[in-house]
């Protein structure tokens, strides 16, 4: 398993000029990390909540995690 590096999110979100994850958002890996993807900030992007839900359904439903 891939750790995810609480450096970068800070990082990220510092880029964003921002303190914390905005309300009803969250930090989504554009390519999961069980899939190959990295915990690198171009990797990153903020998502709503329920986009990410949506998101990992459908990533699941093609293989499931590793």
């Amino acid at each position: 398993m891939v750790k995810r590096r609480s450096a970068v999110r800070k990082r990220f979100l510092k880029k964003r000029g921002l303190k914390k994850i905005p309300r009803g958002k969250e930090i989504d890996h554009k390519v999961p990390l069980h899939r190959g993807g990295t915990d690198t900030l171009r990797n990153l992007h903020l998502i709503k909540k329920s986009a990410h839900k949506r998101k990992t359904a459908r990533e699941a439903k093609k293989g499931g995690r590793r």
